[in-house]
């Protein structure tokens, strides 16, 4: 059995209830596609329009189930994307800071997310790989073939759950900024969208610096679509999440939403800094019954005094924690120097161990850019 490196506690959470660290606003540094076949292109080919849905007569989310384009479940693609990216911003020299491309951490969203909600997620575990390369230290999710199987196996149910999500996305997105558009010009690309085939090989992705703490963080998201032709000052601003939830049609339904799904709209909303996250409501039958905006930072008042809820400061400062945690104990250099990070439910620990030397997760032609 392997012995962990170092250990951090959760409890109490009452530790972490201070105020919150310093965040600053995500800025974005370049932005890239992944096409229909799922060829990365550096450009916003993919880059969509928001426009409220039409929910008279009330469309079926699960609607074009058997046609859809789906991504190969079982390929790793690792932070592929994010090296890549910043790979290609140092070697075209298009910074727009000297530091811009440098970070004490590299990691997509979706990482961070994960650490931010675990003190209220303590049910679900979670691991990851890392490995230090001088002064920045890139994490990336562990991909076990468990994960991989569980994803090939899923029930026909789950599936048209996860598609209901992808559906209501084509539901909500037109390919050109609406107010660049005639009524005639609207209908007919809301006409299209309906029609569209979901292909979820389709994606626009955000590379964007910030901060928590003492600690800069270079991340990665995708980003649903954008109210607006994209400024070139913080589009992030102008950025809006869209999310699908069964109807809240009891007071149990209308705590879990609150208590669970609405902790991670936030924390993905936070850290890429998008305002706005618009969530579609389906009854079982997978119709689209309602639509509501939801401001990002509205959610903590949400919920702020209701019993069993969950607090932004206490994700902010457990988040901080475990990325000084992580610095304090990954100290080998090198890109084949790895480490591993897990959250264990059972002992109610993070916990970092040293996986030795083993093949990177750093792409060639990323740690070939870094002598730029």
């Amino acid at each position: 059995m392997r012995t962990p490196i170092a250990r951090l506690g959760i409890h109490p959470l009452s530790k972490y209830r201070q105020a919150c660290p310093q965040f600053k606003e995500p800025r974005e540094i370049i932005s890239f596609s992944y096409d229909e076949t799922r060829q990365m292109r550096m450009d916003n080919h993919q880059l969509k329009y928001y426009y409220p849905p039409r929910i008279d007569p009330m469309p079926s989310l699960f609607a074009g189930f058997e046609q859809q384009i789906c991504r190969d479940s079982t390929k790793n693609e690792h932070i592929d994307g994010l090296l890549n990216a910043l790979a290609y911003v140092r070697t075209k020299n298009e910074a727009a800071e000297p530091n811009d491309t440098r970070a004490d951490f590299v990691m997509y969203r979706g990482m961070l997310t994960r650490i931010f909600v675990t003190p209220f997620s303590l049910r679900d575990a979670w691991s990851m790989n890392i490995a230090r390369v001088g002064a920045t230290i890139y994490v990336e999710d562990n991909v076990t073939d468990e994960m991989i199987a569980d994803r090939s196996g899923s029930s026909e149910q789950h599936r048209r759950l996860m598609y209901s999500g992808y559906k209501f996305e084509t539901l909500c997105m037109v390919d050109e900024p609406p107010e660049t558009l005639s009524r005639e010009q609207l209908d007919e690309q809301l006409a299209k969208q309906a029609r569209e085939v979901v292909n979820t090989h389709s994606e626009y992705c955000t590379v964007f610096r910030t901060q928590l703490g003492p600690h800069s963080i270079i991340s990665g998201a995708e980003v649903d679509c954008i109210d607006r032709a994209k400024p070139h000052e913080f589009p992030n601003r102008s950025y809006r999440e869209l999310k699908t939830s069964r109807c809240l049609d009891s007071e149990k339904a209308r705590n879990s939403f609150e208590r669970f799904k609405l902790l991670k709209f936030w924390a993905q909303s936070f850290i890429a800094g998008i305002p706005v996250v618009t969530v579609g409501f389906r009854d079982d039958e997978g119709r689209l019954k309602e639509v509501q905006d939801i401001r990002t930072q509205d959610m903590p008042r949400m919920v702020r005094g209701k019993p069993r809820m969950w607090e932004a400061n206490v994700c902010m400062n457990f988040a901080n924690q475990v990325l000084q945690f992580i610095k304090d104990n990954v100290t080998d250099g090198g890109p084949d120097a790895q480490y591993r990070i897990e959250y264990s439910p059972e002992e109610a620990q993070v916990q970092i161990y040293s996986l030795g030397k083993r093949p990177s997760f750093l792409t060639a032609e990323y740690i070939k850019s870094l002598s730029k």
